[in-house]
């Protein structure tokens, strides 16, 4: 089975590295600039669970001439378009399973791929880019889940089950993706608001009980807009949340704020808006997710004025 992972930052290359580990066949598809950085330097990633180091095959767009099997896409949301006419017109065949957070992309993936192909995907691990190629894993967690959406292709989403079954990481192939990018995208988009808007960590935040209410009420609104969807957060699932939000004395920052702090663009509109808008519709309570966007604007407004 030949994998190809578009995009080297903590999501693709920390799984993708653990892939290549157990000799999985295993291309990265970068940019120009990027690819030269990585070939002098590797993919190098760091955790508690133990550092190593990779020399992994990197490929452009102009390269990319093989017919894959499966293709992650892990990019940010804001280059997802970019993404889709990389992969376009070489890779109609494969399956695709995006590591994207929210749901807005699916449809983007399915007008352009055959829809049966598009599986979901839904990563859990918190891994940030130090430097091009150097990964740091913190906490615990390093989970990868994903399926079909559709019938079909139970055969080949198996047979990738059995490849990450072999790497160090827990793998999940669920009988219900739906339910599960929901369930993330509401735990994201909690602590992604509340993180970038105190700008500090959820473990600092809970220290003051009015940053606990917000925590919950911002929480309590995401829930509402999943359930009203037809997706209402499960008992497991609403215990685990609870854990991180409220519970945990790690120092857990949201992927969004790491941006933030190193001045780059965020996936605020994929993440907020695109919750606002389906909380709209159902015309439900969405005043603190407004405020979490409307702060994410300002900031995004204020980055493009310094250049």
């Amino acid at each position: 089975m030949k994998v190809l992972i578009l995009g080297v930052g903590g999501l693709g290359a920390f799984f993708g590295a653990h892939l290549q580990k157990t000799n999985c066949d295993v291309t990265f598809l970068v940019r120009e600039n990027t690819k030269k950085l990585i070939s002098e330097h590797g993919i190098k990633i760091l955790s508690d669970f133990g550092n190593f180091k990779i020399k992994p095959v990197l490929i452009t767009k102009k390269e990319l001439k093989v017919n894959y099997d499966v293709v992650i896409i892990s990019c940010k949301a804001y280059d997802l378009d970019e993404a889709i006419n990389d992969l376009k017109p070489s890779q109609k065949n494969a399956v695709i399973i995006p590591l994207l957070n929210g749901q807005a992309h699916i449809n983007k993936l399915e007008k352009a791929f055959k829809k049966e192909n598009v599986f979901g995907g839904v990563a859990h691990v918190s891994s940030n880019t130090n430097a091009p190629g150097e990964i740091r894993h913190v906490g615990k967690i390093k989970r990868l889940s994903f399926g079909p959406r559709y019938k079909g292709n139970e055969e080949i989403a198996n047979h990738f089950y059995q490849l990450c079954r072999k790497a160090d990481f827990q793998t999940i192939l669920s009988e219900n993706i739906n339910q599960d990018i929901w369930e993330k995208w509401i735990f994201l988009a909690t602590i992604a608001g509340a993180t970038t808007l105190f700008q500090t960590s959820i473990d600092n935040i809970n220290t003051k009980p009015n940053g606990k209410i917000f925590i919950q009420n911002l929480w309590n609104e995401c829930i509402n807009i999943s359930k009203e969807n037809g997706y209402e957060l499960r008992t497991e699932s609403k215990s685990l949340h609870e854990d991180l939000l409220f519970k945990s004395d790690y120092p857990f920052k949201a992927s969004m704020l790491v941006d933030m702090e190193k001045k780059l663009m965020t996936e605020h509109e994929h993440i907020f808006f695109e919750f606002i808008k389906l909380g709209k519709k159902k015309k439900l309570n969405i005043s603190l997710l407004e405020t979490c966007h409307l702060n994410m604007s300002i900031y995004e407004d204020n980055l493009n004025k310094e250049g």
